[in-house]
């Protein structure tokens, strides 16, 4: 599977849904960063392939050359992403999905707005561009808290909605500190045991914080999953 994350817009999680939703859902994946501002993004990580927008066609022929890819196309290069496709036509036929992840903000809702129209009008087909929320509150309905974007659906009926593939808030992605929640979640360390044996009370605190997290990060997966399941279900 080939997915584009993608949103005019800063500040909706790309990176994080790319990192935690996807790639550990698509483990051969090759993660791609299209980035030239370096805030928020994985430049230490050397299993992340780092590109500009304007090198569009080096991006698609090295996502040719492979099953599954992740492009992570950042806010400051997304128009440059977006024109070099137009350049290429045609080219969006490598790529097996456009997501668009947004969040409450109007701001953003209006950038998702543009994002959406933008890729449909390059010739993206609807059943290759979905939405997914971010940052909903367990208690929040996605219908009211994106009204705008559920009013676009209706109108122009050109991208996939489904008000299941949401993203709860979740404080683990604050905590995360440079690992992924796979980190969290697959760690195997017995740390109510390390709690037991601590030596120190630092080394306790650490202890419970972790299990805390362990806490977090599998109520966070299995919401992670649901969503993959909703978005890619066909």
């Amino acid at each position: 599977m080939k997915i584009v994350v993608i949103n005019f817009s800063g500040n909706v999680g790309k990176s994080t849904i790319a990192k935690n939703l996807l790639k550990p859902r698509l483990s051969d994946a090759q993660i791609f960063e299209v980035e030239s501002i370096n805030v928020g993004s994985s430049s230490d990580d050397p299993s992340v392939i780092k590109l500009r927008g304007k090198k569009y066609g080096e991006i698609v022929e090295q996502v040719m050359n492979i099953d599954d890819a992740i492009v992570d196309v950042g806010a400051s290069n997304a128009e440059d992403f977006l024109k070099q496709m137009q350049q290429f036509a045609g080219s969006h036929e490598e790529f097996d999905f456009f997501l668009v992840p947004t969040v409450k903000e109007k701001k953003q809702q209006a950038d998702t707005i543009n994002t959406l129209r933008s890729l449909n009008a390059l010739g993206v087909p609807k059943k290759k561009i979905r939405v997914v929320f971010n940052k909903v509150e367990t208690d929040e309905i996605p219908e009211s808290e994106f009204s705008s974007i559920f009013g676009l659906s209706k109108i122009e009926n050109s991208f996939i909605l489904r008000p299941d593939a949401a993203i709860y808030s979740n404080e683990v992605f604050e905590k995360l500190r440079g690992k992924t929640l796979d980190d969290i979640f697959s760690d195997t360390t017995d740390w109510r045991q390390q709690m037991r044996e601590a030596a120190t009370q630092e080394n306790k605190e650490f202890a419970i914080r972790m299990i805390q997290l362990k806490r977090l990060s599998a109520t966070a997966n299995a919401n992670l999953d649901e969503v993959f399941r909703h978005l890619f279900k066909g």
